[in-house]
C-alpha cells in the first residue's frame, strides 16, 4: 500500500482565526504583525462578513517547540519513546507511516497542537517591553492584559509600596485569550482536512465494529481518540453482560416468570458486577497501552508542566520558591472557600430537580398510597403524594397508566431534565472558571465532576426513589425501561439530525441575508476558512456522559433490567457513528489536548461499579422477592400482598445483603490487587527506555573522559 504524506507545513493552514466585526483594520494588522513576529506564518486571508485568516509555521519553529514541550516520539534505532530532540530528528523518522509530513515525524495532530501551544505562548508584549504599537491600540480599546514581568521590575516594585506588582490580582497575558475575552476574536481552532475527516468517516460508517482508533489519534489527537477507544472496549466488552441477560429474560420467559419472584436474576445482578469490575481493570491496562504508544504516558510533574496551562488562570506576581523564575500564584484558601460555594449552588439546583421529580412520579401514577395500604395510611400518610397530581394517571384521565397517554410524563420529565442540565452546564462552567485552576486538567476534572453530579442524580434519582423507597421492582422497571429508551433516542437525534437541520438553515439566512446586504457593493474576498468558523463547536463532555449514564444504568439496576446490555451494544453502535459523523460535518475540529486516558471520567466510572454492588444487593434482598425465593422464612406476605420481614428476622435480611456486598467488594479489591495496571510489554519498554538511557549516558561519560585524557597528554 502507498504511503500518503501531508501537505506542506508552510504553505497550508493548520489553524483559523476569526475576527469579530469589532476589530478594525488597524488593529488586525497589528495582531497579524504580532503574530508574524513570533513564528507564525499567515499563509491566507479573506472575509464574507467577517475577517478570518488561516496561520500556520515554519519546520525550524514546529521542532522548537515540540523538543520546548518534550514531545514523545519513538526512535527508530532503539524503538523507545523519548522526548523530542531537535539534534537527533532524523532518529525518530519513519517515512513508512501513512498521514505523516514527508520525514515521517509529525502528524496531522501533532501539527495542530504545536501550531495552537505556539499561538497561545505568544504575548502582548515581550518581556521587559514597556509598550508597543499593538498594546497603545489595545489600551485605546480600554482591554485589559498583563505585562510579562522580570524578576528584576518585580523587586522594584515590592519596594514600591501600596501599588507593588505582587499583591496585585493579574489576567492572563496570552495575547490569543486576551483578544477572546475582549470580543475581538470570535474564534480560533484547528482546520479540517477534508480528505482525512472523510476517511475516517468512510472506516466507521460502514458494517464494522470498531472505528479506526488509530487514524482518529492521528487526525484528532489523544483525547478524541482515547473517547472512541473507550467506547469501542466497551461495545466489545458488552457481548458477555448482553448475552447472559439474554439467556436470563429468556428463561424467564420461557417459565412465565416475572421480575419480582425470579430466583436466578439475581445471579445476574452478581455477575454483572464482576464483569464491570474486570472491564475496568483491562480497560486501564488498555489505556495505558495506548498512551505509551501515542507519546502521553508522563509523570505528574510533566503533566503539570507540559500539558495545557490555562491561559485564564490569575493570582498574585512571585518570585517560585522552588524554581526561583517569575510565576502567577493563587492561594489554596481561597480556592477552597469557592469550592464550598460551588457545593451550595449546586445542592439548591439539585433540590429543584428532587421535587420535579416527584411531581413527574405523582403524574404517572407511582406515588400513591392505596398502592401499599400497609405501609401508607391515616395514621402515616405518604410525605410525597400529591393527590391532585397522582388522579391524572387514573383510567380516563389525561394521563391514563393503561394507555399510550402514560407516556407524556416520562416525555415531559426528560425533556424538563434536559433543560435542568442546560442551565447547570451554564452555571457549573461559571462557577469552575470563578476557582481559578491553573492547569486545563484540574479545571476539566472540576467541571466534570460538577456536571457529572448534577446530570447524574438528574437522570438516577427517581430510580433510586423507586427502588429504595417506594421497594417496588416493577415500577422500576417500568420506569428505567422508559427513560432508559427514550433518552437513547432523544440524544442520538439531538446530536446530529437537529443540529444539521438548524445549521443548514442558519446558514441560508446568513447567506440570504448577505446576498442582499452585498447587492451592487464590492465584498471583500471570500476565504474558505468562513465555512470552518460557522460550524458549531464541538464539546466533548456530552458524548461521554451519555455514554457513562447509560453504563450506570446496566450496572447499578442490572437485577431490574438484564436486558439493558443488548440495547448498550446498539445503542453504542449507533453513537460510534453519529460522533463520527458529528465531528466530521456538523462541528469545527477540536483543539488538540494531550491526555493520558479518561482522566476523572475514569474515577467516575469506578465509583459506579462501586456502588453496583450496593444497589444490586438492595434490588435482590429489600426492594423485590428474588431473596424470598431463596429464603422463604425471612419474608411474610399482608393482607395487602406485599412483602415483609419476618419478626424478629429484619436484622438476618440486612445482614445478607450486606454481607453479600462485602463480599463483591473484597472481590473487587482482589482483582485489583492479582491484576497489574501496566502490562508486562509496556513495563519491558520502560524498563528498556531506561536500560538505553543509561547506556548512552555510560557511553557519552567516556567519551568525556577520553577528550580530558587527550587534553592532559598533550
Amino acid at each position: 500500500m502507498s504511503v500518503v504524506t501531508l501537505p506542506s507545513l508552510e504553505s497550508n493552514p493548520i489553524l483559523f482565526l476569526e475576527f469579530s466585526e469589532k476589530a478594525d483594520d488597524d488593529l488586525i494588522n497589528l495582531v497579524k504583525d504580532r503574530l508574524q513576529e513570533q513564528g507564525l506564518l499567515i499563509i491566507s486571508y479573506g472575509s464574507d462578513d467577517t475577517v478570518v485568516i488561516g496561520l500556520t509555521t515554519s519546520d525550524e519553529k514546529l521542532d522548537m517547540e515540540a523538543k520546548a514541550i518534550r514531545l514523545l516520539k519513538r526512535r527508530q534505532d532503539t524503538l523507545v519513546m523519548e522526548a523530542f530532540d531537535i539534534e537527533q530528528k532524523e532518529k525518530y523518522c519513519d517515512t513508512s507511516r501513512s498521514y505523516y509530513d514527508s520525514l515521517g515525524l509529525f502528524s496531522e495532530n501533532d501539527r495542530c497542537l504545536l501550531v495552537t501551544r505556539i499561538l497561545n505562548d505568544i504575548t502582548v508584549l515581550n518581556e521587559g517591553q514597556i509598550s508597543s504599537n499593538l498594546s497603545r491600540k489595545l489600551d485605546e480599546l480600554k482591554v485589559r492584559y498583563r505585562r510579562k514581568i522580570s524578576k528584576k521590575l518585580l523587586r522594584q516594585s515590592q519596594l514600591g509600596g501600596a501599588n507593588d506588582l505582587a499583591m496585585k490580582e493579574f489576567p492572563t497575558q496570552s495575547l490569543i485569550y486576551v483578544l477572546e475575552e475582549a470580543g475581538i476574536v470570535n474564534a480560533v481552532g484547528p482546520i479540517h482536512r477534508s480528505g482525512l475527516k472523510q476517511l475516517i468517516w468512510k472506516k466507521t460508517y460502514g458494517l464494522t465494529l470498531s472505528p479506526p482508533v488509530e487514524l482518529i489519534h492521528t487526525y484528532y489527537g489523544a483525547e478524541i481518540s482515547f473517547y472512541f477507544a473507550w467506547m469501542d472496549f466497551l461495545t466489545r466488552w458488552s457481548f458477555f453482560p448482553a448475552m447472559i441477560g439474554l439467556i436470563t429474560y429468556g428463561a424467564r420467559w420461557y417459565r412465565d416468570d416475572n421480575i419480582m419472584g425470579d430466583e436466578y436474576t439475581p445471579f445476574y445482578g452478581l455477575l454483572t458486577f464482576v464483569w464491570s469490575v474486570l472491564f475496568l481493570k483491562y480497560w486501564k491496562r488498555h489505556e495505558v497501552r495506548l498512551s505509551y504508544s501515542w507519546g502521553v504516558l508522563l509523570g505528574e510533574y510533566e503533566k503539570q508542566k507540559y500539558f495545557a496551562l490555562r491561559p485564564e488562570f490569575h493570582g498574585h506576581i512571585r518570585e517560585s520558591p522552588v524554581t526561583g523564575m517569575i510565576e502567577v500564584h493563587y492561594s489554596s484558601y481561597k480556592r477552597r472557600l469557592k469550592y464550598v460555594v460551588s457545593a451550595l449552588v449546586t445542592i439548591a439546583m439539585l433540590n429543584a430537580a428532587f421535587w420535579t421529580m416527584i411531581l413527574s412520579l405523582n403524574m404517572q401514577g407511582y406515588i400513591n398510597p392505596h398502592h401499599d395500604p400497609g405501609r401508607w395510611n391515616e395514621g402515616n400518610e405518604h410525605p410525597f403524594h400529591w393527590p391532585e397530581l397522582s388522579k391524572l394517571a387514573q383510567p380516563g384521565q389525561v394521563f391514563d397508566m393503561n394507555t399510550w397517554r402514560s407516556f407524556l410524563p416520562v416525555i415531559l420529565h426528560v425533556a424538563i431534565i434536559f433543560t435542568f442540565n442546560n442551565i447547570y452546564r451554564v452555571t457549573a462552567t461559571y462557577l469552575t472558571k470563578w476557582e481559578n485552576h491553573e492547569t486545563q486538567l484540574n479545571f476539566s476534572n472540576s467541571l466534570i465532576l460538577k456536571r457529572f453530579m448534577f446530570e447524574a442524580f438528574d437522570c438516577y434519582v427517581a430510580l433510586f426513589y423507586l427502588a429504595f423507597y417506594e421497594r417496588d421492582i416493577s415500577k422500576l422497571r417500568t420506569e428505567l425501561i422508559s427513560v432508559f429508551n427514550i433518552d437513547t433516542v432523544r440524544r442520538l437525534a439531538l446530536e446530529c439530525i437537529v443540529p444539521m437541520i438548524l445549521q443548514r438553515l442558519t446558514r441560508k439566512v446568513k447567506d440570504d441575508k448577505k446576498g442582499k446586504k452585498t447587492d451592487g457593493l464590492n465584498r471583500k474576498p471570500y476565504s474558505p476558512l468562513s465555512d470552518e468558523a460557522k460550524l458549531d463547536e464541538y464539546e466533548q463532555f456530552d458524548d461521554y456522559m451519555e455514554i457513562i449514564i447509560q453504563f450506570g444504568y446496566v450496572t447499578l439496576f442490572a437485577s431490574a433490567y438484564p436486558l439493558a446490555s443488548s440495547i448498550m451494544i446498539i445503542a453504542n453502535l449507533v453513537e460510534m457513528r453519529s460522533d463520527t459523523f458529528k465531528l466530521s460535518f456538523i462541528c469545527r475540529k477540536p483543539r488538540s489536548l494531550r491526555c493520558d486516558g479518561l482522566g476523572m471520567w475514569g474515577s467516575l466510572l469506578s465509583g459506579l461499579v462501586t456502588l453496583s454492588a450496593l444497589t444490586n444487593c438492595l434490588i435482590f434482598g429489600f426492594t423485590s422477592g428474588q431473596l424470598m425465593e431463596w429464603l422463604p422464612g425471612l419474608y411474610t406476605i399482608d393482607e395487602s400482598d406485599h412483602m415483609r420481614f419476618s419478626d424478629n428476622k429484619g436484622w438476618l435480611v440486612i445482614f445478607i445483603i450486606f454481607g453479600v456486598e462485602r463480599a463483591l467488594l473484597f472481590t473487587k479489591l482482589l482483582i485489583n490487587a492479582v491484576i497489574p495496571d501496566i502490562p508486562e510489554d509496556v513495563m519491558d519498554e520502560l524498563q528498556r527506555k531506561h536500560f538505553v538511557q543509561e547506556e548512552e549516558s555510560r557511553q557519552y561519560e567516556r567519551g568525556l573522559g577520553n577528550v580530558n585524557n587527550s587534553n592532559k597528554s598533550d
